[in-house]
């Protein structure tokens, strides 16, 4: 669940947006609080009646801002997607059955067409290449480096949200250089799917629960 999250907050940035109306409330809250304020700080002596006032003034003028901000539309927006410094790929292990191969390409092709931003799919079974499709690198096998390895001795999916920041980027040699996220879902403890993407924090929850389906559905299909 740890390394789902890694780069989970890189490249992000948050713009708050106001409306016309929120706008003349925060004016107006602020104003009446630096007033009131003011007001407190520099009479020296207050009757009880203009305290209560004031505070009470001071309350609304905080519920005016809060309520302001409450309904804010907070956007995560995350950089621009990328153009992937890759090469187009169709090859399945030829050695395979003709069902499996099929099974292979139809899930590297759903993959690509419905998880979000995804590019490149790459399936690796025992340090054999049984799948590139999509956009690739310029290394035609898939080497498994130490990020894949541990994902598939721990048996749980890593989502690596923001590949470029990390040391460890250098094993994707299979995935074009500027591959920009990676989902690597295990198969097994010696096999995996790689989804590479052209945006930063590109996959959903659901883009992630469908790569485990689908990697149980690859399971079926290494193991045979």
């Amino acid at each position: 669940a740890d390394r789902a999250r890694q780069g989970g907050l890189a490249g992000l940035r948050c713009e708050v947006k106001i409306s016309g109306n929120d706008q003349f409330l925060v004016a107006a809250g602020s104003l009446s609080l630096a007033v009131l304020m003011t007001n407190r700080l520099l009479t020296e002596e207050l009757a009880a009646a203009q305290s209560r006032v004031d505070l009470l003034g001071i309350a609304v003028s905080a519920v005016m801002l809060l309520t302001v901000f409450a309904r804010a539309d907070i956007q995560a927006r995350e950089k621009e997607s990328v153009r992937l410094a890759g090469v187009e790929q169709d090859e399945v292990d030829s050695q395979l059955p003709e069902a499996s191969q099929k099974t292979l390409r139809w899930a590297g092709q759903m993959l690509i067409r419905v998880a979000a931003g995804a590019k490149g799919v790459a399936v690796v079974h025992r340090g054999k290449t049984l799948l590139r499709q999509g956009i690739m690198g310029r290394a035609q096998q898939v080497e498994v480096g130490p990020i894949v390895e541990r994902a598939c001795r721990d048996g749980s999916q890593a989502y690596l949200a923001d590949l470029q920041i990390l040391p460890g980027k250098r094993e994707f040699t299979y995935l074009p250089e500027n591959t920009q996220a990676v989902i690597i879902q295990p198969i097994g403890e010696a096999s995996a799917i790689i989804v590479g993407a052209d945006k930063i924090r590109a996959f959903t929850a659901l883009d992630l629960q469908m790569t485990t389906a689908v990697g149980r559905l690859l399971e079926q299909v290494v193991e045979a």
